[in-house]
Order: structure tokens, then C-alpha cells, then sequence
């Protein structure tokens, strides 16, 4: 480990420094200078020893060697000569390395050559000659080292490269005089290696301290060029007399446009006063006299404008401080475009209320006395979506200004906090509230929020509200929980049939809970489709009794819950956003099973209002015909009125892209929606489905028979077949084929049932479950038809589907 380290230090004491450039470029000037005079000292003293040795030795040594030796100095010589008087050029630290490295390698030839050929001519004379040769080589190594004094590694190759050799021989010689003389001119060399090495320290601080030198005021001088020319503007002020002692350029064309403010002009402000600024000084004084306090920030006013100043401490290289810099700038614009954000990120741009930031720092600021007691409201606004994709986001727009002004009409009081929390939702917060306080103030916002809004000379509509209410500190005492609960009561108001109010209550949030249990059962039936099912429900032809198609409906079976409801599970697949797996899945098992009946009848799948004109649809349907080889003409996508309310444009693009498709489409549960016959007019059904309401009532009230009867006449004028839902007896069956109608579906033709895959498995349910069974059964015998497929009908599970 001793010797790798001793190995290391000699090769970084013996190479040329890579470090720094300065430094290699700076060496290489100096041995411009000092070489010449090496070579000229070599080349002398040989000349010197070979006139001494030239009786004595062969003429090859002090003539043809000497010649030698000489020629190469000269040449050397030359070169160096050439460096140290020819016009100062640019000198890269590339081109100085190589020559200190090449200097370097000259050093060790001549360290070997010069004392060989010495050692040659030793043994040719006497002791007086001897002597000589010891004084040349001895005083030719030390004039050689202090001339290559500043590149250390050349002067100490001369050291040891020849040092060494030198004291060898001599020593072997035997001769106490030259012995002697060795002892001596090791103690001089060993000076001069300690010179060296000490000078090499300083020489290379003292160019590394210039070059640093040079560098900061190379950098002084480009800051203050950029200083002067930055667009910012910036002043230095005497931290003693609070003059002003440097303006730069942006500073004077800046303070130009604002002059007429100042009391003197920008000509005389370099040498003022930083007092000009400031009516009341003192309080700035302070600031810029004592480093402490910087870096400093602040807004000034000045009559109309504001300056943003920023002040920072300019200090020496001890750390002493030398006096503020300002910078500083016009933001009287910026400040009033911060306003105006401050102003949005407060309140609601359309409605100017608090919005939902705001709000919540009003509701926690109100609940912060430990026994506070407030009421808080949510109002959603009902119907409002129905106005905003028919109408326009115009129409919406100003209709959410005039549901904002009645809420602050009827929320007068000073201290109540109205806001939009966003979209059509609003709350109330009543500071001081209690329960009959908020429930009464709810009956009237229901009411102002009710009544009829006339939004401009064409346009009036009406819409409702409902209200959840949350009361501390009886339902939490803190805003998180008062949010939390104020929108479960919300929840509730808008589940038991809207425009109404609710105050929360401990069996709310239970439900909440099932619900959200119930989304958690459903990802995860989705994810294995464990325990879901589709039922068919025939379609017939009245005249020829044949099944011409099957209405797809989804089932659910959960292991602790039995059968559930479609009622339950399918809007918690709308909310929670799994109806697009569910619709997925229908249509996947649909095809597939379509596919393999003999009849050849065709598959309905009911769409969901939230899934039209998402884009998502068409490459359901595409993925499951390719996969199903079903082909396209016997599926049928059945669509409400209400789903093509929801996005009117990309429904009725989708739908003409299924079409396109060769997918047919029925307008399902016509009757019931509000503009069937608009809808009827922008796109061309295949079928007509007639709710189920008008043909249970077809035969006794004339009226609804007059509904089913101009149906079936509208749809046999447009093209289309009209299909009777919800056919339970015969004489409804009867009144139907009196009024001419194409097909019939209802539990007198055919009930829904399993296919014969899953027939087994359901029945296997039923036996394992048949309270569920019969309480689901009851509840969709009474639970009218929603908008999406397996609502409608009982699950019959018992009997299977046969294929024909």
C-alpha cells in the first residue's frame, strides 16, 4: 500500500498538471524565457569539458559528441527562441500541455545523454580533470533545474533521471574528493528540490489568485454591462448619505414615464437623495442602512402608480456590506390584473357568490367557538341539465344568474353566506341556524327556486330544487362532516322524488353506506362475472304468433343478498361509472347466445341514458358482433326519448353510426319523453315501442286506446314497426291487434327467462335463495320500467329459454 502511494506522488510530481489551463499557459510563457538560457548554459559547459579532454580523449567524444549534443540544443534552442521573441498570439492550454509534456521528455534525454557522455570522458583524464567533470555535471544539473524552476515535474526528471546516476558513479569511484564533492552537491540538489517544490506551490497560487483576479473582473465588468442593459431597473444607493449613486439605463427610461410624480427630473437623479420616493423616509433609512434587514420586498405607492421594489445587500469579499441594490419596476397593471384574479379565485365569475374555496373558509371560520352552533345547505338544481343540453350554455348561463339572485333575495339576512359551489350546485350557510330555522328558509328557496324564469323575449322555463340540510353541532362540529352530511340529506331529497328538502338523518347515511357496499359487490361481480346473468323476454309477431326478437335483460345474484333488484344495482352502475362494463357484458353474453338460436330472432339491448353519445358504444357493439359472429341485422338497440335528451347531437350520431353498421334501432318507451315526434323527425327508427302504461289502460280509457291507435298509424306512415310493451291479458292482447299493431311483448306471450346455459345454475339459486327470489319478484312486478335494460318485467327464473 506504502509503495503504490510513493509509485502515485512520484508520477504526479513527474507530469505535467491537467488542472488548470491558466497555469499549464502561464509555464509555458515562463519557459519561453528561461529555456534559451539553458541550452546556452549546456552547450557552453560541454564546450568548456571537451576542450579540456581534447588531447586526452578520442576525438569521437570531444568533437563528434560534443557536435552532437550541441546541434540538438541548438535546435531546441531555437525553437524556444522563437516563442520568447515572436508577436504574442492566441495559445491554447492544448498546445501548452504538449509542450511541457514534450519539454518534459527533452529533459530525461538530456539528463541521460549530457552525464553518459561525461562519464565517457571521465576515465581519459587525470584527477584535476576528474574533478572537473564532477564540477561540470554537478553545475550543469543545478543550472538545468533553476531554469525548468517553474514546470516542477521537467526540474525534478532532471533530478532524478540524471541526479541519481551522477551520485553513483562518482561514488564509485572511490576517490575521497570526489566522494566528498558528491556529499556536498546532494545537499545543494536536495535545496534546490525543496525550492522547487516551494516555488512550484506559490508560482502556481500566484497564477491561480491572477487568473481568479482576472475572472471576477472580467465578470464585474460583464455584470455591470448587464446590469446597465437588463430591461429591470436598478439603482445602488450610499448606505451613509442615502445618495444615489448609480442608474442604469432602464432605471432613467423607466422613471421618464413617471416623472412629472417625482419632485426633481431623471437627469439629477444620480447624486439625489433616495428620499424623492418617499414622503416619510425615516421608515426606508432603517431598511437600507443595515444589511440585517435585507433582502427586503415592498409596494410603493407613487400618486397613481405602483412601483414593486426589491431591495438587496451588496457585500466585499470579507463580507463587509457595501449598500442596497434596488431593483425595481411599474406593476400598476399587474396589481390590478392580481386584483381581478384574487377576485376569481374568490367568487364565481358568472354568478359573483362565493365560491366553493371561499365558502368552505366561511364554513370552518364559523365553526371555530367550540359551541357553535349553524345550519348548512346544499341546493342541486332540478332540471337544469335537461335546460343546458337543449337550450345552450347561454340559456344556462343566464338561468343560473337569476337562480343566484333569488337565493340572495330570500337569504337576506347580513350574516347568511350564499355560494356556488359549482355547476347547479348552490349552498346556504345560516350562522346561528338551527333546524326549523334552515327547514323553514328551505320551503321558501324551494318555492322562489320553482317558479317560473323568464330568461329573454323566446325563452322561459321552469325548473325545481332540492335541499339537503345538515345542523351543527348536531350532525358533527366540523365542516368536513357538515359537507359530508348536508350532501347525503341532498341524496336522500333528490331519491324521494325531488324538489323537496331533507335534513340529515343517522339512517341516510346507512343507506349511503349500502350503496356504496353495493358499487363494491358490483366491480367485483363485474370483474368475475360471478352471479350475473342475462334473461330474454320474447318479442312476438300478433298475426303469425312467431318469436321475431328477444329482449335482453341483465340479473344479479349475490351470494348473501339473493336476487337484487335492477332498481337497486343500476343506478349505482351509472353513478359509480361501471354501466359501461355492464352494458359490456350484455352485450357480449347477448350476441353470443343470439347466435346460436335456430329462429334466427333477433337481440334488443336497452341503452343507458348516460352511455349515449359518449363515443364508447359503437365499438361495444363492434367488438361484440366480431367476436359473437352475429350479424349485425339481428341486433336491436333499443333507446329512450329520455337518453337522447341527455346529448341530442352525439346520440343521433352514434345511432347513425350503428346503423351504418346494419344495426337496427327502436325508440323505446315512445309516449313518455317530451319530444318524441321531433325525435321521430331528425332520425329513422326501425321500430316503435308504446309504453306500457298506455296498454295496460288501452282498454278502459278511450283516450290512452287513442294514443296506442295514433302510434301505431304514425309508425305504419313513417315505415315502422310498432311493438306493444307490457301485454298482461287478453284483452289487452285483443284491443292491440284492433289497433293494428306490428308485435306484442308482455308476460302473456312470454315471461323473461335464463338461457339453457345458465338455466341449471339459476334454478340451483332459486332453491338456495327463494325468499330473495320472491321479494325481488315482488318488487319488479310493482317497480315501473326505467330507461336501461333488465328493468323491466319479473325474473321468472324457473323456466329456461328454449331455443326454437
Amino acid at each position: 500500500m506504502r509503495i503504490s502511494k510513493v509509485f502515485g506522488l512520484l508520477s504526479d510530481w513527474l507530469s505535467v498538471r491537467t488542472d488548470s489551463p491558466e497555469l499549464r499557459m502561464v509555464q509555458f510563457a515562463a519557459l519561453a524565457r528561461l529555456i534559451p538560457l539553458m541550452y546556452f548554459i549546456l552547450v557552453v559547459n560541454a564546450w568548456v569539458l571537451a576542450i579540456l579532454f581534447y588531447d586526452m580523449a578520442p576525438i569521437t567524444l570531444t568533437v563528434y559528441t560534443t557536435g552532437a549534443l550541441t546541434a540538438i540544443c541548438v535546435l531546441r534552442l531555437l525553437f524556444w527562441w522563437r516563442q520568447s521573441t515572436k508577436p504574442p498570439s492566441p495559445l491554447s492550454a492544448d498546445i501548452a500541455a504538449r509542450e511541457l509534456r514534450r519539454t518534459n521528455l527533452i529533459a530525461a534525454i538530456l539528463a541521460i545523454g549530457f552525464p553518459l557522455w561525461a562519464f565517457a570522458l571521465f576515465p581519459y583524464g587525470g584527477e584535476s580533470e576528474q574533478a572537473h567533470v564532477a564540477f561540470f555535471l554537478t553545475i550543469t544539473m543545478l543550472g538545468s533545474m533553476l531554469c525548468l524552476i517553474h514546470v516542477r515535474s521537467a526540474a525534478l526528471i532532471i533530478a532524478v533521471v540524471g541526479g541519481i546516476p551522477i551520485v553513483v558513479f562518482l561514488a564509485m569511484t572511490g576517490k575521497p574528493g570526489l566522494i566528498a564533492l558528491v556529499i556536498n552537491a546532494g545537499l545543494v540538489v536536495a535545496a534546490a528540490v525543496k525550492i522547487i517544490f516551494i516555488q512550484s506551490r506559490d508560482f502556481a497560487h500566484m497564477v491561480n489568485a491572477r487568473t481568479e483576479a482576472q475572472r471576477r473582473e472580467s465578470e464585474q465588468s460583464r455584470l455591470l454591462r448587464m446590469i446597465d442593459d437588463m430591461p429591470v431597473a436598478v439603482m445602488t444607493v450610499d448606505p451613509q448619505t442615502f445618495n444615489i449613486d448609480y442608474v442604469n439605463e432602464t432605471s432613467r427610461r423607466t422613471l421618464g414615464r413617471i416623472e412629472h410624480l417625482l419632485p426633481i427630473t431623471v437627469a439629477e437623479l444620480q447624486g439625489c437623495s433616495i428620499d424623492v420616493f418617499h414622503k416619510h423616509p425615516e421608515h426606508q433609512r432603517r431598511i437600507l442602512s443595515d444589511p440585517s434587514n435585507l433582502p427586503h420586498h415592498a409596494r410603493v405607492r407613487l400618486g397613481p402608480e405602483t412601483l414593486d421594489l426589491q431591495v438587496s445587500a451588496i457585500t466585499d469579499d470579507d463580507g463587509s456590506y457595501m449598500g442596497p441594490m434596488l431593483s425595481w419596476t411599474i406593476v400598476t397593471k399587474e396589481v390590478e390584473t392580481e386584483n381581478h384574479v384574487r377576485q376569481l379565485a374568490l367568487y364565481d365569475s358568472l354568478t359573483g357568490l362565493p365560491n366553493r374555496a371561499t365558502f368552505r373558509k366561511q364554513l370552518d371560520s364559523a365553526l371555530e367557538p367550540a359551541d357553535a352552533g349553524l345550519a348548512l345547505m346544499f341546493v342541486d338544481l332540478d332540471g337544469f341539465k335537461m335546460v343546458n343540453d337543449t337550450r345552450g350554455h347561454r340559456i344556462g348561463d343566464v338561468l343560473l344568474r337569476q337562480v343566484a339572485g333569488r337565493l340572495r333575495e330570500e337569504c337576506e339576512a347580513t350574516d347568511m353566506v350564499v355560494g356556488r359551489l359549482g355547476g347547479d350546485e348552490f349552498a346556504v350557510l345560516l350562522p346561528r341556524g338551527d333546524r326549523e330555522t334552515a327547514e323553514r328558509l328551505a320551503i321558501r328557496l324551494v318555492e322562489a327556486i320553482g317558479a317560473p324564469y323568464r330568461l329573454d323575449a323566446d325563452h322561459s322555463v321552469q325548473i325545481g330544487a332540492s335541499i339537503g340540510i345538515a345542523v351543527a353541532p348536531e350532525h358533527g362540529s366540523h365542516s368536513e362532516a357538515l359537507l359530508s352530511r348536508a350532501d347525503i340529506a341532498l341524496y336522500a331529497a333528490k331519491s324521494a322524488g325531488k324538489g323537496g328538502a331533507r335534513t340529515f338523518s343517522a339512517d341516510m347515511e346507512a343507506q349511503v353506506r349500502e350503496r356504496v357496499q353495493m358499487e363494491v359487490r358490483l366491480r367485483r361481480a363485474l370483474e368475475t362475472e360471478e352471479g350475473l346473468f342475462v334473461f330474454y323476454q320474447p318479442i312476438v309477431d300478433i298475426g303469425t304468433g312467431a318469436t321475431t326478437a328477444r329482449e335482453a335483460l341483465v340479473r344479479w345474484h349475490h351470494l348473501q343478498r339473493g336476487w337484487i333488484s335492477p332498481a337497486e344495482f343500476i343506478p349505482v352502475a351509472e353513478d359509480s361509472g361501471l354501466i359501461d362494463r355492464l352494458t359490456t357484458f350484455v352485450f357480449n353474453r347477448a350476441c353470443r347466445e343470439a347466435a346460436r338460436w335456430q329462429d334466427a330472432a333477433s337481440v334488443a339491448v336497452n341503452i343507458s341514458p348516460v352511455q349515449l353519445g359518449t363515443g364508447l358504444l359503437v365499438p361495444t357493439v363492434s367488438h361484440a358482433l366480431a367476436q359473437s359472429g352475429l350479424p349485425a341485422a339481428r341486433l336491436e338497440i333499443e333507446v329512450t326519448e329520455t337518453a337522447l335528451m341527455h346529448r341530442e347531437a352525439g346520440g343521433l350520431e352514434e345511432l347513425r353510426q350503428l346503423r351504418a353498421l346494419g344495426v337496427r334501432v327502436a325508440l323505446d318507451d315512445f309516449g313518455t319523453g317530451y319530444s318524441s315526434l321531433a325525435h321521430l323527425r331528425v332520425f329513422s327508427f326501425d321500430k316503435i315501442k308504446i309504453d306500457g302504461s298506455f296498454v295496460r289502460d288501452c282498454v278502459d280509457r278511450p283516450d290512452c286506446a287513442a294514443v296506442v291507435g295514433a302510434v301505431v298509424e304514425l309508425g305504419a306512415r313513417l315505415g315502422m314497426k310498432t311493438v306493444a310493451e307490457g301485454v298482461e291479458t287478453e284483452v289487452q292482447l285483443e284491443r292491440i291487434k284492433r289497433e293494428g299493431c306490428n308485435e306484442v311483448q308482455g308476460y302473456l306471450v312470454g315471461r323473461p327467462a335464463p338461457s339453457d346455459e345458465d338455466a341449471a345454475k339459476v334454478q340451483e339459486l332459486n332453491l338456495l335463495t327463494p325468499v330473495a327470489t320472491a321479494s325481488v319478484a315482488a318488487t319488479m312486478t310493482h317497480f315501473t320500467r326505467s330507461a336501461w335494460v333488465g328493468i323491466e318485467g319479473e325474473p321468472e327464473l324457473a323456466a329456461p329459454l328454449q331455443a326454437p
